[in-house]
């Protein structure tokens, strides 16, 4: 019997260190933290880019073996001869060219000295729809008319042989042209008219500023106008490209870290003891999941005072709430 209150003593020491040394052990290894480090933050949104251009079709007033003297991207004059078509043999339109032709109806230019009318960038690719997305209408296309769009309709207009009344190049008005957008309504506002974004395509990139960003059709309707140069800005009418509104290099935190402690934005950092203190932070830009963070110290402007804040290969705490 005496044993028992020996073996209860035992359990109860054992239990007391659990409780003082293991278990705060243990949570502290359940904490979930990640170590800050530098990296580069862009606040973007990912869709697809409908290009809109002032441009006009030519279609041969002859048939012929094609002959052109103007590569594909070049920058002409107005009066500018591109191609002449020799031989005036006998030919059917091509059937991969009925759709483009019904499409541009009366907007297409038939020619015969196969010069411009006006200057512009030559392109021999061509979808049909130059004459339907213009800038002056560009405005009343929908969410639904534009995303039956496809970059699949654009067909190469470069070959040997021509027939009378196929089209055989197009004229791109370089100076301006424009780029609609569809995003994540919650985003539009990261867009106000004569904002510059820059445009990442797949193989290049060009700066942009917002000509109009309003809502339709339940999704956020971005209008971009351009006068830089890309490469394939002719033939292409949609392309999969990412709007940069901002970006910078820095300390990168996660958005779950940021708690508010007296007023001030900041995160808990890890110190010597394996206790998490609270460190003040200044944003310097968001995507709403990460953040763009000072580091070492920063200067609060409204209550004029430099604080010390986060460094790189701190540790922070991921979910202090």
């Amino acid at each position: 019997m005496k044993k028992k209150p020996i073996l209860i003593f035992v359990i109860a020491l054992i239990a007391l260190y659990i409780i003082i040394y293991i278990i705060p052990k243990v949570t502290g290894a359940l904490v979930s933290a990640y170590t800050v480090e530098y990296g580069e933050l862009k606040v973007a949104d990912e869709t697809q880019g409908f290009l809109v251009r002032d441009e006009k079709v030519y279609i041969s007033a002859t048939s012929g073996k094609a002959n052109r003297y103007i590569k594909g991207g070049t920058l002409v004059r107005a009066g500018t001869t591109i191609m002449e078509v020799t031989g005036n043999s006998e030919g059917e339109v091509a059937t991969k060219y009925t759709d483009i032709l019904t499409r541009l109806g009366d907007d297409a230019i038939s020619t015969s000295d196969f010069s411009v009318a006006e200057g512009g960038v030559i392109s021999y690719y061509a979808d049909g729809y130059e004459g339907k997305i213009r800038p002056d209408n560009m405005e009343k296309g929908t969410y639904e008319y534009f995303s039956k769009l496809s970059q699949n309709n654009v067909v190469n207009l470069a070959r040997n042989a021509v027939a009378k009344g196929e089209p055989v190049f197009k004229v791109a008005d370089r100076t301006k042209w424009y780029i609609v957008c569809f995003i994540d309504k919650k985003n539009l506002d990261r867009y106000t008219e004569g904002q510059e974004v820059t445009v990442e395509f797949e193989d290049d990139f060009v700066r942009a500023k917002v000509y109009k960003a309003d809502e339709q059709d339940g999704k956020g309707r971005v209008i971009l106008v351009t006068d830089y140069y890309y490469e394939k800005f002719a033939k292409t009418r949609v392309a999969d490209i990412s709007l940069v509104t901002d970006s910078g290099k820095g300390l990168i935190i996660e958005n779950s870290s940021i708690t508010e402690e007296k007023g001030m934005e900041g995160v808990y950092v890890k110190n010597k003891t394996n206790d998490y203190n609270f460190v003040p932070i200044q944003v310097i830009v968001s995507d709403g999941e990460k953040s763009l963070v000072k580091d070492t110290f920063f200067y609060d402007t409204k209550k004029g005072k430099t604080y010390d804040t986060i460094e790189i290969y701190d540790v922070v705490l991921k979910d202090p709430k």
